[in-house]
């Protein structure tokens, strides 16, 4: 009787060593997901047998208009930080490109190898409380991605980008510049509502008003998906007569207490330009006859601000904050 049981076992044993091995030469499946929203193309597609996700595939096209800034130095600066956070993980590689108006990343996971606690909290992750490296559930991880927004995807069917998506470069601080401001009320030279919306489309937001029978209107236009950059402009009946440019998430790449203290008042408003590159912020305004600009850099490795002022173009102060 006991050696009847003794080969019972050895043929139990036989039997799930056969069944492992069937399992593991069961085709991979590909299951394909898409999130297409806010100036940003994700793909992900889970490799998996049965309800085992085996690996996983991620790429993203990222606008740099869904950033707020207009070329790679910015974005770098926003993504990068993000980007360290995924290098020397076994079983993760990840990488972004810089391209000249958009970023592209490619995140790759193999679940035989990645130690889920480790990843489970970077940012873009999506994991129930109790997941584990070597059982990680597909169906599970579906649910999770639609709750996330993301769709399913068959036939090749996602969503892309047009060329003119692509290929359009970010609102500069060139566009803004080209914004003329009426001088005077009498002043017919300056740029029109109306020509801006041809620019920029219809305005996100409006508001009017009415004082002592003339009209003063406010338009918006935001310039990235997350609505962190903008243009607006104020007008006084139809002439524009303040315009503000808004981005707070470009930083200068030029700037730096050093070149701070080299730009000595006099210097044109252009130069500053030409030196610093695109701003932070920008408004202009006139009073009388004069023009009043502040522009406002930030230094994003030091968290300092930097702000020059400047009357008819001519830098005429300039201050340095925390």
């Amino acid at each position: 009787m006991k050696r009847y049981h003794f080969w019972g076992s050895i043929l139990s044993i036989f039997v799930f060593i056969f069944i492992l091995a069937a399992c593991s030469l069961l085709p991979e499946k590909q299951v394909h997901y898409q999130r297409f929203r806010n100036g940003t193309d994700t793909r992900l597609t889970y490799y998996a047998r049965r309800d085992k996700v085996t690996r996983q595939e991620t790429q993203s096209i990222i606008l740099y208009s869904a950033l707020g800034v207009t070329d790679k130095e910015s974005a770098q600066q926003i993504l990068a930080p993000f980007s360290r956070r995924f290098q020397g993980i076994d079983g993760l590689t990840e990488k972004i490109t810089y391209k000249k108006t958009y970023a592209q990343e490619k995140l790759t996971i193999d679940y035989s190898k990645v130690d889920i606690d480790k990843i489970k909290n970077l940012p873009g992750m999506y994991y129930s409380s109790n997941a584990k490296s070597n059982n990680i559930s597909l169906k599970k991880s579906e649910e999770l991605l639609k709750k996330n927004r993301f769709v399913k995807i068959t036939g090749d069917r996602f969503k892309k980008f047009t060329k003119k998506e692509l290929t359009q470069k970010p609102y500069s601080i060139n566009d803004f510049n080209k914004i003329q401001l009426a001088s005077t009320s009498i002043d017919s030279n300056g740029t029109t509502v109306a020509e801006l919306r041809k620019q920029l489309g219809r305005p996100d937001r409006t508001q009017k008003t009415q004082t002592a029978g003339v009209e003063r209107s406010m338009y918006l236009w935001y310039l990235s998906q997350n609505k962190v950059a903008y243009v607006s402009v104020y007008t006084i009946g139809e002439q524009i007569r303040t315009k503000t440019l808004s981005r707070y998430s470009v930083a200068g790449k030029n700037i730096s207490s050093t070149v701070f203290d080299s730009l000595e008042n006099g210097t044109d408003y252009d130069a500053v330009i030409t030196a610093l590159g695109e701003p932070a912020r920008v408004t202009m305004f006139y009073s009388g006859n004069n023009s009043y600009t502040t522009l406002i850099y930030r230094n994003r490795t030091t968290n300092k601000n930097y702000r020059f002022y400047f009357t008819n173009n001519e830098l005429v102060s300039k201050s340095e904050s925390n």
